[in-house]
């Protein structure tokens, strides 16, 4: 309030400006676009769109004339640097040593570069090398690199709008800060211009958040599918020489290696938590750092929950498609046998229990999926998220463990399930979820909970003692 007053008397007084108020300069020149390739082109109509001017510069003006956006004047590159003082440099860096011939029309200029690198490494990034290299006399900023060409052609629908701009020119990078917040980004100050060699990584990095949960998910998988495979028609084949259930393990076996790996990975989702919780208990303490492989594993249980959810869809698919009596016949009722051919009648209770528990189970996975996107996370309170992630959360894991109870519960007790002296896959997948739910409910004891909660409030066991 007191900047509101403060700038209306000098508009009625006539005086001068205070010193903590920022003066604003109106923007006399237009934004000059250096490279009339697809990524110049895409941010000038972005920058035409948003209502500014735009003079794009390039060595053949009269070819690329036709193809740039509507609104966009095109000239050559010396001309198009002396009409502005924001230079957008769209141009690769294998394309930087031909400025060298502009860095006279350059120096004092802004100039913004929004090249990315072909591949990952610890040199110097290209904003560096083109301050110190090239343009040495110009204010190189780092911006735009994370935005694609179709992102801004589809008027940022469906990308991030988050920008990092770094540079060591304070005043440059608040001016490319504001143009950024006009073109309707959101920009992140990331610091001076040696941070562009992050800034650069970032377009590289091949799902850096998932890399924990798709490692997990392949070897367990690879493991299981082994598992299954040793399981069945391995023994049969080495055993009696049959290989019927080789030719049907794509289908039926690898549907068990989908409902063992759906229920373990959500099963992960929820274990780091019980022993950080546990830890927390024995330490007294929640001020003390987790280790590195379960801090890890904590950062990665959206990317787990969501990797279940998929594993678990692709589950419900193939069990619709091969739910007959022929593939669970210990579902279906038993019917005559007609010229030497069994007929099934209507399912068991245990049949339909199993389809109860299962869609209930796969309805439950998709409403935590559909909560941790960030659009929906984002409408919904602390509370509500943590209900639906937690309590829904352990709901769906109890579910999804009935639903394997259900199905091997006509198995745990015979013999030549124990192949080998290994225990069948239902047995094994049961293990880990039943453990976790069994943990949490100790946790939610009467002697354990309140005492979680205290720590988890800031109380300490052992306070630490106050130097003298």
């Amino acid at each position: 309030m007191s900047t509101e007053n403060e700038m209306m008397a000098l508009q009625t007084s006539g005086g001068d400006r205070p010193s903590h108020v920022t003066e604003i300069k109106p923007r006399d020149h237009p934004i000059v676009i250096i490279g009339a390739g697809d990524y110049g082109r895409s941010f000038a109509g972005r920058l035409v769109r948003t209502g500014f001017r735009v003079v794009m510069g390039s060595r053949d003006p009269e070819r690329r004339r036709p193809i740039v956006p509507e609104g966009v004047v095109v000239t050559s590159n010396s001309d198009a640097i002396s009409r502005g003082q924001i230079v957008i440099l769209a141009v690769p860096r294998d394309a930087f040593s031909e400025l060298a011939e502009l860095r006279g029309e350059l120096t004092g200029k802004i100039v913004v570069d929004v090249s990315n690198k072909e591949k990952l490494d610890t040199a110097k990034s290209n904003a560096e090398y083109l301050s110190e290299e090239i343009l040495d006399k110009s204010s190189v900023v780092k911006g735009f690199n994370v935005v694609s060409a179709w992102s801004l052609e589809s008027g940022l629908v469906g990308g991030s709008k988050e920008v990092p701009i770094c540079s060591d020119d304070k005043e440059a990078k608040s001016e490319v800060i504001q143009l950024a917040k006009d073109m309707g980004f959101v920009p992140m100050d990331y610091g001076c211009l040696r941070a562009a060699r992050d800034v650069e990584a970032i377009p590289l990095r091949l799902l850096p958040g998932w890399r924990f949960a798709n490692k997990v998910m392949f070897i367990l998988m690879a493991a299981m599918s082994l598992y299954v495979l040793f399981q069945g028609p391995l023994y049969k084949y080495v055993t009696f020489g049959i290989t019927k259930d080789v030719q049907h393990f794509p289908g039926k076996g690898m549907n068990r290696v989908l409902a063992w790996l759906a229920l373990t990975l959500l099963a992960l989702v929820y274990f780091p938590g019980i022993i950080a919780a546990f830890r927390q208990l024995a330490r007294g303490t929640k001020y003390q750092r987790f280790p590195d492989w379960l801090d890890t594993w904590l950062k990665s249980r959206k990317q787990l929950g969501l990797l279940a959810l998929l594993i678990a869809t692709l589950h419900a698919i193939f069990s619709a498609c091969l739910m007959s009596p022929e593939y669970y016949y210990h579902m279906y009722e038993l019917g005559p046998v007609i010229e030497g051919r069994q007929f099934y009648g209507l399912m068991f209770w245990r049949g339909e229990l199993l389809v109860l528990t299962g869609g209930l189970a796969l309805a439950l996975m998709s409403v935590l999926g559909v909560t941790s996107i960030p659009s929906v996370q984002n409408a919904m309170t602390w509370r509500e998220f943590v209900f639906v992630q937690s309590k829904l959360g352990f709901l769906c894991l109890f579910v999804g463990t009935v639903h394997c109870i259900v199905y091997g519960s006509t198995g745990f007790n015979k013999s030549y399930l124990y192949i080998w002296y290994t225990p069948p896959p239902v047995l094994l997948a049961m293990l880990l979820p039943c453990l976790i739910i069994l943990l949490k409910v100790l946790l939610l004891s009467p002697c354990l909970y309140p005492r979680l909660m205290r720590i988890r409030k800031g109380w300490e066991s052992k306070p630490k003692a106050i130097p003298v």
